[in-house]
């Protein structure tokens, strides 16, 4: 096997896949779409909580089949699948960095062909492991470490400011979504840009061969 030259970190909802979120779609056999519109409001970990142990009891009366059927709704990011490509194909490891169940993660991210993944586990007996926000940085790093990565070359991408503490590991960050939150720095924004573009911006950055050039705003 090929050993990683660099590893780049991707964020799920909004960043790999846009429209609806996992939630919104599991929401669906449940008949618990406007609970879920509430939920996906919440902003601090006490609320998220409360939604996920509500959430997991919704999904205790639907088959895993099912849950997983509602699925096939996802809307990929336009040039998600090619990018993910160009990047494992030059060396590149991708990971999926996410707070959504670990079993939709788990289910896109091997349609992607990608092999380590981060995500709130919803065990067996019904308890829940949580993953919050604030440990998608130290899990990329020690993704990074296990790889032997050094530090520039960590690259993630992410849309909102749950994706904060991801970027502020990498050497190079990209931000997908409308607005940069404050407290980054040299971030490369490229909202509503095709992913292939985010690609060609890291392999370009790391002195890797691309078909074309890319350029993106930096915030500062």
């Amino acid at each position: 096997m090929r050993r990683a030259t660099g590893i780049a970190a991707f964020d799920l909802d909004g960043t790999l896949l846009r429209g609806r979120t996992v939630c919104e779609m599991l929401a669906v056999p449940c008949g618990r779409v406007a609970e879920i519109q509430a939920f996906e409001r919440s902003t601090t970990e006490f609320a998220v909580h409360a939604g996920r142990i509500a959430m997991a009891q919704w999904y205790r009366g639907i088959s895993r089949d099912l849950l997983v059927e509602a699925l096939d709704s996802a809307l990929w990011a336009p040039g998600a699948v090619s990018a993910v490509a160009e990047l494992t194909r030059n060396g590149v490891e991708v990971v999926i960095a996410s707070i959504t169940w670990s079993f939709a993660v788990e289910l896109f991210a091997k349609r992607l062909g990608v092999s380590r993944y981060l995500g709130t586990e919803l065990l067996a007996d019904g308890s829940i492991r949580h993953v919050w926000p604030r440990v998608k940085g130290a899990w990329l790093l020690e993704q990074a470490n296990e790889l032997s990565i050094p530090a520039d070359r960590i690259a993630a991408i992410g849309d909102s400011s749950g994706d904060t503490d991801l970027l502020r590991v990498a050497s190079l960050r990209v931000f997908v979504g409308d607005r940069v939150p404050a407290d980054l720095t040299a971030v490369h924004h490229l909202p509503g840009d095709g992913l292939e573009r985010v690609a060609r911006l890291i392999l370009e950055a790391w002195g890797s061969p691309t078909n074309s050039g890319a350029s993106a705003a930096v915030t500062e």
